[in-house]
């Protein structure tokens, strides 16, 4: 990433300084080849055959025209901007654009292929402005995008499809942005930081803008947005914020993973069904020694048909780690380790979002206790947002013993993004930096 971070800067600094260059059917499969020069290797084949099947195969890029030439440039000089949102504009074919930009090809049995160059570059650039860069690898699962994928190519497309002329296409690249008041105060920031060449800042930056695109290009009326490093919980509709609270992450040594998911009911009043690693590791070895702290901690053993046992009547000398046949739950309560409230998550790991009986730690600066799932300070408040004020409070805070689940399906399922941002805002709309608690950023 530092060397990325290098020719960021590098890249920044020419174009401060840099003036302009001087100067059939659509096959993807034909890379162009330039004398000294690799052959070019598209980078979204696809649309970019898509592209051309929209335009019924004509060229785009290399028409006999003046305006032609200042779309070529405007390209250019939009590429030469993404060094101010922390893209590296060497990604986009960049050599090839300037080899032809001013250029007049003579020979016109490739002109089809240079021009496919150009909207590849277009492409690959539209879609890291709207969608954000490197995503994949910023998150470990991604059900969001999924859903909008055909939708995200099929408006870059359109967007590029009716931007024919260099005035069109600036105001395309710039219509891809995100408008909200955060991401220009961190955009603006980062222009700041790549003249001072501060690496540690600019990477946090180039991150948190990443992040902000993929997640405003959606254009949700309302999700939830977990910041792992601030250790925060935002609730959003129509981009305004609508609830704030402190959550409870995962130690750096069980970390909360990041994902994109959706809430998709709550339940009221939750076991906590233990996992098989804290059952074995932490409460077998507890319960051997003493098993009456299996009542105490208001646990129950159950077996493989949903039997619960009585703990005196087992012979807890003769388990262990690997031969334990039976599972742990904690029976409902306000001392249950779910709290009275669980937030389900269609992510593929075994967390969710839920109430706790520790509402201490809260007020720790440092949040990361938990084995993965995440706490959260105002779970009710959270609820009644999620079902348009259904949640009875008298209810959930009565405490009620062994009183059953009950589930409560959402209307719509909520969109519910964690993320690694480590760059954010004070109550002041400061830009800070938290720190990187689980080492995450090279």
């Amino acid at each position: 990433m530092k060397s990325v971070i290098k020719l960021i800067v590098s890249l920044f600094l020419c174009t401060l300084y840099s003036d302009d260059l001087p100067g059939q059917n659509y096959p993807p499969e034909l890379p162009i080849s330039d004398s000294g020069t690799n052959a070019v290797q598209l980078i979204y084949p696809s649309l970019v055959n898509k592209f051309y099947q929209i335009n019924q195969q004509k060229q785009f890029w290399f028409l006999d025209s003046e305006q032609s030439l200042l779309l070529r440039r405007a390209l250019k000089d939009v590429i030469d901007s993404a060094v101010s949102i922390g893209l590296d504009g060497s990604r986009y074919h960049y050599s090839e654009l300037l080899n032809y930009i001013n250029s007049n090809i003579p020979d016109r049995s490739i002109t089809m292929r240079i021009d496919s160059i150009f909207t590849d570059a277009a492409i690959a650039f539209f879609k890291d402005v709207y969608q954000g860069t490197n995503i994949s690898s910023m998150v470990n699962a991604d059900e969001v995008s999924a859903k909008c994928s055909e939708a995200d190519n099929n408006y870059i497309l359109h967007k590029l499809s009716e931007a024919r002329s260099a005035i069109l296409l600036k105001q395309a690249a710039n219509s891809l942005e995100p408008g909200v008041p955060e991401y220009l105060l961190l955009k603006e920031k980062l222009l700041n930081e790549l003249q001072t060449q501060h690496p540690d800042t600019i990477n946090f930056l180039v991150t948190t803008l990443s992040l902000f695109r993929w997640i405003y290009h959606f254009r949700l009326e309302k999700f939830i947005l977990i910041n792992i490093p601030s250790a925060t919980l935002l609730y959003y509709e129509s981009d305004t914020l609508k609830l704030k609270m402190k959550v409870v992450l995962g130690k750096p040594s069980t970390r909360t993973p990041r994902f994109a998911a959706y809430c998709d009911y709550l339940i009221l009043y939750p076991y906590w069904n233990v996992p098989r690693k804290i059952a074995v590791n932490e409460l077998l070895p507890l319960f051997t020694k003493s098993p009456a702290l299996v009542d105490l901690m208001n646990m129950q053993v159950v077996d493989n048909k949903g039997k619960i046992l009585d703990p005196q009547k087992l012979t807890w000398t003769i388990f262990n780690k690997t031969n334990f046949p039976y599972r742990f739950r904690q029976s409902t309560g306000c001392d249950n380790a779910l709290g009275v409230v669980k937030f389900n998550l269609t992510s593929p790991f075994d967390v969710y979002m839920h109430d706790t009986n520790v509402k201490s730690a809260f007020q720790s600066s440092f949040r990361y206790y938990s084995h993965g799932c995440i706490r959260l300070e105002k779970p009710i408040e959270l609820g009644n947002f999620l079902l348009h004020d259904r949640l009875n409070p008298g209810f959930l805070k009565s405490c009620l013993k062994d009183q059953k689940p009950v589930t409560v399906k959402l209307d719509k399922a909520m969109p519910v993004f964690v993320i690694y941002g480590t760059a954010g805002f004070d109550e002041m709309k400061n830009i800070v930096y938290y720190k990187d608690i689980y080492r995450l950023i090279k």
